[in-house]
């Protein structure tokens, strides 16, 4: 009979709920996830932004920038890259390239760029160092008024530098970090699911954070930095999430962060789950102990020793990112031992929800960057809110507790075991 369908039974009982019962049923919903969409959504529409943007008239005499590209093992994605950046609209930039202990022909194709005049220095360092001392080293040897940072497997809209680099007329920013989004976003069900993740938590994520003055971390894939701030703050420090590290030193000495949405970067995804997993989890790892151990003591501010401004992204990325992967499970497990068969609908009708959300937000991501062919990930919003909700956020959950017990970041293979033990920090 209908009136036994499991269906049915779900769709008469939230139906006869009242307001303070739906919310005690969906009381995570209503904890964790409407405010982030709320405010997120808030600070995008109605604050003013601080940064200047768009179309400005051309610096007739521009200051010069020093890009920056340490490699290891490179060698099938330098051309491209170095291609890419030397199309570029800005026109007074220097390349400097950092083998760092390459142990295939990576050195070879910087010499043969460096003599084709299309590199500006090419050094090669017999032992590598990792990311962090590649990228120090080349700031040392840099000329430039400003540094900037590229992953060497990344490529560029034509005018990403000019517009990187635009933000920092305000004498008061000290870095800007790029528009990153998905190059393979067709390989595979899993890049188009990164592709969107990407729209809404860079594109529009870091507009809302940069128009609220609380951009955290400027990527290692694409980002500018004044040089004498690089200078004063004495470099990337030595470990793995080097580039949130860099930022975060740089606002707590007083630096303000800006994010350049015009200034797009692409870049690509894992193209399976178990890769993103394992990327995931090294960023989270890299986040969690920096945030919680490195500077713990933004948890606590003082007044006149820190910033306030800090501890609410800290405050922040506790409770919507660590709290609500911790709480997460315990809700399902509630939800299954009050509501048996029921909870499974339940779920299913707080995903509509975020169904709604979601695609609000993705449209306004491509709108806002004006990408017009990422219209074509819309079929894949039906599985993106399920995909956070319980795989993305079980992930982060694994990381977290890894990271809390085990301190796996200590461990990261990105840096050489031998420059991890000179870490005064961990």
């Amino acid at each position: 009979m209908l009136e036994d369908e499991p269906l049915l039974q779900a769709w008469q009982f939230l139906t006869t709920l009242s307001p303070y019962a739906l919310v005690s049923v969906f009381w995570f919903t209503v904890i964790f996830e409407i405010p982030r969409y709320f405010f997120r959504a808030l600070a995008t529409l109605t604050t003013k932004p601080r940064r200047t943007s768009g179309t400005q008239p051309p610096d007739q005499n521009p200051a010069k920038a020093s890009i920056i590209i340490a490699c290891h093992n490179e060698e099938a994605a330098l051309d491209a890259c170095v291609a890419s950046l030397r199309e570029q609209s800005y026109p007074n930039i220097e390349i400097i390239c950092i083998d760092d202990g390459s142990t295939d022909r990576t050195f070879e194709r910087m010499q043969r760029m460096e003599r084709a005049g299309l590199v500006d220095c090419a050094v090669r360092c017999q032992l590598r160092g990792g990311k962090s001392s590649g990228l120090n080293l080349g700031a040392r040897m840099a000329t430039g008024d400003f540094l900037i940072v590229v992953d060497c497997d990344c490529s560029f809209e034509r005018e990403a530098i000019a517009a990187l680099l635009r933000p920092l007329a305000d004498p008061r920013i000290m870095a800007v970090s790029g528009n990153i989004l998905i190059r393979n976003w067709k390989a595979s069900i899993v890049t188009s699911l990164q592709a969107i993740e990407y729209l809404n938590t860079i594109s529009l994520g870091k507009s809302a954070t940069d128009l609220l003055n609380q951009v955290s971390c400027v990527s290692g894939a694409f980002g500018a930095f004044r040089r004498d701030a690089w200078l004063r703050a004495g470099g990337m420090d030595v470990g793995p999430g080097e580039d949130f590290d860099f930022t975060m030193r740089l606002r707590l000495a007083g630096g303000e962060i800006a994010f350049a949405p015009a200034a797009v970067c692409y870049t690509d995804g894992p193209e399976t789950l178990l890769g993103l997993a394992r990327q995931r989890n090294r960023w989270e790892r890299d986040a969690f102990w920096i945030r919680f151990r490195k500077f713990y003591r933004t948890l606590a501010p003082m007044p006149g020793r820190l910033l306030w401004r800090e501890t609410l992204h800290q405050l922040d990325f506790l409770f919507f990112n660590v709290a609500c992967a911790a709480v997460f499970p315990f809700y399902l497990l509630i939800l299954f031992m009050l509501y048996g068969q029921l909870a499974l609908v339940i779920a299913l009708a707080a995903s509509l929800g975020y169904y709604i959300l979601d695609g609000l937000f993705f449209t306004m991501a491509v709108w806002f960057t004006g990408k017009s062919h990422y219209w074509r990930l819309a079929p894949f919003l039906l599985i993106y809110g399920p995909f956070q909700s319980y795989v993305m956020r079980f992930i982060r959950l694994h990381a977290y507790v890894d990271e809390w017990i085990f301190s796996r970041s200590r461990e990261d293979n990105y840096v050489p075991e031998k420059v991890r033990a000179w870490s005064a920090w961990r």
